[in-house]
């Protein structure tokens, strides 16, 4: 539902309706003589949240609004057709899910946990019993917090360059445990294969360990003059593939913080550190940079031990230095009250 049908809906709310209405923090919806809607504002619940990291209020120009809702109707209008030709079915389950105002819950393993849907990626309520035991989340930086009900991070360029996605995966112990599920990412594809092995991209001990950082983040920086011999000897004949611009943006570098027994809790992969950020910030101001054309990604994983749960989370790489924040994020979302655990 896009933050025009929302708005729409919000006069009338009464019962059920009344909550998601409410979750429009901040939301202006600031109407002509005429009635017909002119800006629009809304920003994520972020009370709590300290003034040096929330996030900035999304505004919203009459027009945008009505584009979203003709791609709403659009879209309602495909979905119709495919249930009429009946090539998708209708889950009235996840209908009723998806139209309630109370927290989600759903289980990972013996743990029932409970969320607002606008938590979920794209607002979409899993089942009660996710496929796989994963669900996928959304968050925006700074503040950590989902947008609110109705509003998608797809439908602003400033809320899509702030948006974390999160995906939590529980581990059955008798296939994996959680602990070899993180050491599994600090080593290669096989780890008895000496060719691999001989791949400083892939092995930690070809790394260059630096000091340590945010209580204990410690990086691993990729070594470019092994990582470009390595590559010239696997392709002598293509000087682009051991070019030094290949090389550097194959070489990810990495942030490990290991738990008082020295297994890993936290792992972070991220673009090298000779490439730009591509992104420019200023205090709660995301905007790209014009000199770059990418813009630098980490990829994050950290283990949640006694839930059986790793996380893995998606973000800008300018975003890195709250990357402890990060961690208490996708903790606090999974702290919720335990509603029911099976032994």
């Amino acid at each position: 539902m896009t933050v025009y049908r929302l708005l729409r809906s919000c006069a009338f709310a009464t019962g059920a309706l009344a909550a998601p209405c409410a979750l429009l923090v901040a939301c202006a919806a600031a109407q002509t003589e005429s009635g017909r809607l002119t800006i629009q504002t809304i920003e994520p619940e972020q009370q709590h949240v300290g003034a040096e990291h929330r996030c900035p209020p999304i505004t919203l120009s009459a027009e945008q609004i009505q584009a979203l809702a003709r791609e709403d109707v659009a879209v309602e209008q495909i979905v119709d057709r495919l249930i009429a030709d009946q090539n998708i079915a209708i889950d009235s389950e996840h209908q009723a899910r998806q139209a309630s105002a109370q927290p989600v819950s759903f289980r990972l393993g013996p743990n029932t946990f409970s969320l607002r849907r606008n938590f979920f990626y794209f607002q979409n309520a899993p089942s009660a019993a996710p496929t796989e035991a994963v669900v996928n989340l959304s968050i925006q930086w700074p503040c950590l917090e989902p947008l609110p009900q109705g509003f998608n991070f797809a439908n602003d360029k400033d809320a899509s360059m702030r948006a974390i996605s999160i995906t939590a995966r529980y581990l059955d112990p008798e296939r994996i445990t959680v602990p070899a599920a993180m050491q599994r990412t600090l080593l290669p594809l096989d780890p008895e294969s000496p060719a691999q092995r001989a791949n400083p991209l892939e092995n930690l001990a070809m790394r260059l360990q630096g000091d340590a950082v945010h209580d204990g983040l410690v990086p691993y920086y990729a070594d470019l003059d092994a990582v470009e011999r390595y590559l010239r000897n696997r392709h002598p004949g293509n000087a682009r593939v051991h070019s030094r611009e290949n090389t550097v943006q194959l070489s990810k570098d990495w942030c490990i913080w290991r738990g008082p027994g020295g297994d890993p809790l936290s792992v972070i992969k991220c673009d090298n550190r000779e490439l730009p950020d591509g992104l420019v910030i200023e205090g709660p101001v995301v905007e790209d940079d014009p000199a770059v054309q990418r813009r630098a990604a980490c990829d994050h994983q950290f283990a949640l031990p006694t839930l059986g749960i790793v996380v893995e989370m998606s973000y800008a790489r300018a975003f890195c230095r709250t990357g402890a924040g990060l961690n208490s994020a996708s903790k606090r979302s999974f702290a919720q009250p335990v509603l029911e655990q099976k032994r």
